[in-house]
């Protein structure tokens, strides 16, 4: 979105000098989003011919955000700092909340950051945000990931799921024999019981003393 400012009127007696107004470019990123739309900004900003300090002069004057709800504003470098890998002991608090997916300012549960992009000589937004979003474009979306493996994904829960079945079946059974083989049960196969007679004595026949 391409927005102009005006310049106030001056005071009677002073004289008017024709100014071009200020033209910039705005776009709201999700606070979770910023580190990456952060990377993918670097990313392009890498393939420019300006060397790091013609660079980081360029950003600082043309580059910032701000929240929409608390209006914490954050610089161009922050911004870009957030493309790097995290350190052990983050230095700028803000940055450390911010690579978390939080506000930059304590306690604001803010969702937008309003990033605005003047204009440079040095820096061609246009081309820029265009080659920044077209590597998104690129990247595989994770609704899109999500669906591709519940498509691949149900015969191998099944047969998962059958495996289980067999294993806890098989141990249901190893523990019944067990427990037949102690109580001298029958086992088909393996041990059939023990019928054993008693033999009566007739009164006749007892054992002389």
């Amino acid at each position: 979105m391409v927005q102009t400012r005006g310049f106030d009127c001056p005071a009677p007696g002073r004289e008017l000098i024709a100014m071009p107004p200020e033209s910039f470019l705005e776009r709201q990123e999700h606070v979770q989003n910023l580190s990456r739309f952060s990377q993918r900004l670097a990313g392009a900003l890498s393939q420019s011919a300006l060397g790091p300090d013609q660079l980081r002069s360029a950003l600082s004057a043309a580059l910032s955000g701000e929240c929409v709800q608390c209006g914490i504003r954050i610089t161009g470098e922050e911004l870009i700092e957030l493309s790097q890998p995290a350190e052990t002991a983050e230095s700028n608090p803000k940055i450390a909340r911010l690579r978390q997916g939080y506000c930059a300012r304590n306690q604001c549960d803010s969702y937008y950051y309003r990033l605005t992009f003047r204009t440079h000589p040095d820096l061609d937004w246009t081309r820029l945000l265009s080659r920044a979003d077209s590597v998104e474009e690129a990247q595989p979306q994770p609704t899109a990931v999500a669906d591709e493996t519940k498509k691949t994904t149900p015969g191998m829960g099944r047969r998962r799921l059958v495996a289980r079945l067999l294993v806890a079946l098989a141990v249901v059974s190893l523990l019944l024999l067990v427990r037949q083989w102690y109580r001298g049960g029958r086992i088909p196969l393996i041990r059939e019981p023990e019928n054993f007679q008693v033999d009566h004595l007739a009164p006749d026949r007892q054992v002389p003393q």
